[in-house]
């Protein structure tokens, strides 16, 4: 017969084993998964890659699956249509999306202020944006936030000369380094890689919004906010605690950028990350202002694409889970 210390011994490994198996089975369901597109893979999504990269999505309970579309609209689609219960571009393609019917909200800031930059070759007479007139700007293939914002520019210096060769996002460098233009209107890392080859900077946007600017969201549907509040919470914690280390960290998110961008020069990625913390891009919290709404709207009034008054703070974004995940 069993003494009864074995016998206490075998219920105590039985209860263990018990405990165990339901936490490891409670662990398995608390992972819930959500899908994010993205516009494209761009160093000025480095708060998505620092989350996932440092587990931070795991530890809210969510496993994180991004998928890489083919532009904004294909992004913002796949949301729409049920592919994906996310997507990170510009909030203003799901707002266009909205007003053909879609039912969508943005809900965490990824990239504030205006992340462009006009660049000119370092032996450009070119000194000043007024020096523009009659030149030739290369800048990226509409619709895109960097072209609308130039013509705009272009319009309120009353320069109506200028000449744009509009190319494939991300090759803006090309025609000017063959001649074909005098100046760029560039993103990041592309800023860097020029101004690496003494090209000057002659207009920054960045400074003009000084960080104010919903340039790039996530955006969901209305019916998985009202259907799944909890995960919709979670993703967007786990956002605002990856951009909260990115401000405290820069080490480390220089280090995610360079992984996640083996091909490109160590020291370009270190600079434009450096440049882009420095200059507000990348946001301290996701939360989404009025003001950096308003000032994305505006541009888009200013362009004809959506007519004054046509769309208001409260239609096109919902604050609450970002005021929630950095309290």
């Amino acid at each position: 017969m069993e003494s009864k210390v074995v016998k206490k011994l075998r219920k105590l490994a039985v209860c263990s084993f018990m405990l165990g198996s339901v936490m490891l089975s409670t662990s398995s369901i608390a992972a819930e998964k959500a899908t994010v597109y993205q516009a494209f893979q761009s160093i000025l999504y480095l708060p998505l890659y620092v989350g996932m990269n440092e587990g931070i999505f795991d530890k809210e309970g969510l496993e994180v699956k991004k998928v890489t579309a083919s532009g904004g609209a294909q992004a913002v689609a796949a949301v729409v249509g049920g592919s994906a219960d996310f997507s990170l571009g510009d909030p203003m393609t799901a707002v266009l999306a909205n007003l053909k019917g879609g039912s969508t909200k943005a809900v965490a800031m990824v990239v504030s202020g205006v992340p462009a930059w006009v660049i000119v070759p370092k032996d450009s007479p070119i000194k000043s944006f007024a020096d523009i007139s009659n030149q030739t700007f290369a800048t990226a293939i509409p619709p895109s936030t960097t072209t609308y914002l130039f013509q705009n520019t272009l319009k309120e210096h009353k320069l109506t000369n200028v000449k744009l060769n509009t190319v494939q996002v991300g090759t803006e460098l090309a025609p000017v380094q063959a001649g074909r233009a005098d100046g760029a209107v560039v993103y990041q890392p592309q800023l860097e890689q020029a101004v690496s080859q003494g090209y000057r900077i002659v207009y920054d946007y960045a400074k003009q919004f000084h960080g104010v600017y919903e340039f790039s969201a996530i955006v969901t549907k209305t019916d998985t906010i009202k259907n799944k509040p909890a995960m919709v919470q979670k993703f967007v914690t786990g956002l605002a605690k990856a951009e909260k280390l990115m401000q405290s960290n820069p080490n480390l998110a220089r280090s995610i950028a360079r992984k996640e961008f083996p091909t490109l020069d160590p020291k370009v990625v270190d600079a434009a990350v450096d440049r882009m913390l420095a200059q507000n891009i990348y946001p301290a919290t996701p939360e989404i202002s009025q003001a950096a709404f308003n000032n994305a709207i505006n541009l888009q009034i200013s362009i004809g694409n959506i007519k004054p008054g046509q769309v208001a703070y409260h239609d096109a974004v919902d604050n609450s889970f970002a005021q929630k995940a950095v309290k």
